[in-house]
């Protein structure tokens, strides 16, 4: 029996209790399913693809006669760990697909592993998924209806295949599909590359990690063309053809900061020996590149025609374009099975790990309390309504669920922010010395009387390092969850502005704006932002973070570079979360000019900044005043307005 079968009963052994849905299956042990899945799996099936590359597939099937309806996973990962216990909550749902009598399919993106072609990141992931679902819609144990199902890569790969809507394509669970986006409303993050024009770091240990040879990158190992389906299998029991890495860049031993502060950034991996991969070229354009439209991502324009289920994480990567991209899917559908189907839940967990709530809900030092959801419960009934026909409340239930942290309690509305909801100003003042958390920034609901301006220095080689926040695959870097703030802002290079203490909760719920005024030294530089929620005992945790890179301040398309003693207006693309401020709290904004290595450091020349090794000392202002009104605008909610 191969490895990663034997991973799979595992799974599901350890699962624990049998799925109170299981219907069509009807089975009464796991030793019965095991048994299923010796019998019945099909190894290595070759899949057809319309310019006649074949893509590998594993597939199973549940016990009884068919046809059965499927639920499929395109993904660049081997089989074992969307089956192997311990990876990812989400793996829990294959065991109640099994027992409730739905075929899996798991099949590898092209140049991945025993899938042939070339691998290039999300580049076929339309036209490749479509002839999938064609494929498997035309099998004798098919019933002719496809759901997919999956987070990160697999939910990324369901975006731009939900717009070439195939008619057996029924329903789909995208669970975190950041990096799937390239420009929606004022995001343009290209696929999670960027963030307010600075690169993310994650990406580069994220392609370390899982070594992606491709079409641009260094060749992979291969079996040779024309195996037979039984060459196939049997070199399958021997050659796994995986990298000799740590999956997602988690590497025990490795030195993560140092490779992190390795310049010129496009060298980070080949500094450490490692491959050629797509981030070399990526990591080396800026965020207009018309290069990126060959990549299959998803933007303004897409038509979306599936019934699609939505889940995102307060402290996952890039949640706020996420919630945008749904926002922008509920009103541009291409189907009228698509309209009115577009449903979404956001978690207080990190990437991927929703189910993985307790009666203490930790993420990273903050206990968000009972988060527990029922996540297999409303997959299966939402895969239950659309591939089977079963009458049931997937489209009674509101069309939102999200987790309101500080309350720790789930709310239910009908879109994202809720009606009523309102943007409160709060100004940014001081006597001009917000600097550390001692300094004198305050957080005013008062629009500033008195001129001023904060002025601190930013050396790219003694950055703000990374504490928190949302992000993935970033190997020892405490870059996800929410820590307290309060030792960093020590730092006099970190500005911080603070309510005084509310004298009544503040419900909060949306997208959070910011603008700010700023000038500088430095031709061009970036600036950074942290939200946080102070508790009564000065611990000061994060809710989200964000940057801008000054350059960009005009456009993504265009570069204009900043002069000194002049002042420039910087609108940052929204941040975003669901937090109430407890009476006695405080409501926080750090403004600096790092978070590193979350994101790449400004070096401040005002050269292409990629391809630079030496960086200058920059002096950074933040200005506020009756002229220059630097602000937060807080979406409260109606229940939190008073």
């Amino acid at each position: 029996m191969r490895s990663f079968r034997r991973a799979t009963i595992l799974a599901l052994s350890i699962a624990g209790c049998l799925h109170a849905s299981a219907q069509a299956a009807n089975y009464k042990s796991w030793e019965e399913i095991e048994a299923d899945l010796v019998e019945k799996k099909m190894l290595h099936r070759e899949v057809p693809m319309r310019d006649g590359v074949k893509l590998d597939a594993s597939i199973y099937l549940p016990r009884g006669k068919g046809p059965f309806p499927t639920v499929l996973w395109r993904s660049p990962y081997l089989p074992d760990m969307f089956f192997t216990p311990g990876v990812m909550p989400l793996n829990d749902l294959n065991v109640a697909l099994l027992e409730s009598g739905y075929a899996i399919v798991h099949s590898n993106e092209r140049g991945r592993y025993w899938s042939g072609g070339e691998y290039e990141y999300l580049a076929n992931a339309g036209d490749d998924g479509y002839d999938t679902i064609d494929w498997i819609s035309k099998q004798s144990w098919s019933n002719g209806k496809v759901g997919t199902y999956g987070c990160s890569s697999t939910a990324e790969n369901q975006l731009e295949l939900s717009t070439a809507a195939h008619p057996a394509h029924a329903a789909a669970i995208a669970l975190g599909p950041g990096a799937g986006i390239g420009k929606i409303g004022p995001y343009m993050e290209q696929g999670n590359t960027f963030r307010g024009g600075a690169l993310q770091l994650l990406f580069a240990s994220w392609y370390r990690g899982l070594i992606f040879h491709g079409k641009y990158g260094d060749p992979r190992p291969q079996y040779p063309e024309g195996l037979s389906a039984e060459d196939r299998e049997r070199l399958g029991e021997t050659f796994r053809l995986h990298p000799n890495r740590g999956d997602f860049g988690t590497s025990p031993g490795f030195d993560y900061e140092k490779y992190y502060r390795h310049l010129p950034v496009p060298d980070l991996n080949k500094a450490v020996n490692g491959p050629v991969t797509d981030w070399d070229r990526f990591s080396r354009r800026t965020p207009a590149d018309p290069a990126w439209k060959d990549i299959a991502l998803s933007n303004e324009g897409d038509k979306f025609g599936v019934p699609m289920l939505w889940g995102f994480s307060w402290y996952d990567v890039s949640v706020a374009p996420n919630v945008a991209l749904y926002n922008y899917a509920r009103d541009n559908t291409s189907t009228d099975r698509a309209r009115n189907a577009q449903q979404m839940f956001i978690g207080p967990t990190s990437h991927c790990m929703m189910g993985g709530e307790k009666r203490h809900t930790m993420v990273g030092d903050r206990d968000l309390g009972d988060a527990r959801y029922d996540y297999i419960t409303r997959y299966m009934e939402w895969f239950d309504y659309w591939l089977k026909g079963v009458s049931n409340n997937a489209l009674k239930r509101p069309k939102v669920d999200y987790y309101q942290m500080g309350a720790n309690k789930w709310v239910s509305s009908d879109s994202f922010p809720m009606k009523g909801t309102k943007l409160v100003d709060l100004y940014l003042t001081s006597g001009g010395s917000a600097n550390t958390l001692h300094g004198d920034g305050v957080l005013s609901f008062e629009q500033p009387k008195q001129s001023a301006a904060d002025t601190f220095v930013y050396d790219p080689l003694r950055p703000v390092q990374t504490l928190g926040g949302g992000a993935c695959c970033m190997g020892s870097i405490k870059a996800t969850g929410a820590f307290d703030q309060s030792t960093l802002e020590m730092r006099n290079d970190i500005l911080v502005y603070t309510t005084p203490e509310l004298k009544e909760e503040l419900t909060v719920a949306g997208f959070v704006e910011v603008e700010i005024y700023v000038s500088s030294d430095a031709k061009d530089t970036d600036f950074t932002l942290k939200l946080l929620d102070v508790n009564p005992e000065g611990v000061a945790y994060n809710l989200d973070d964000n940057i801008f890179r000054a350059r960009y301040r005009e456009g993504y398309d265009k570069q204009v570079f900043m002069k000194s003693g002049e002042v420039y207006k910087l609108t940052f693309a929204p941040m975003i979360t669901a937090n109430t401020f407890k009476k006695g709290h405080r409501v926080r904004l750090e403004v600096s000019s790092s978070n590193f290595p979350r994101y790449d450091r400004n070096l401040n020349t005002g050269g292409n900044n990629f391809d630079e090794s030496k960086p200058v000392i920059a002096r950074n202002s933040v200005h506020h005043s009756s002229k220059y009104r630097s602000r937060i605008r807080l979406p409260v909610t109606p229940a939190g307005t008073r």
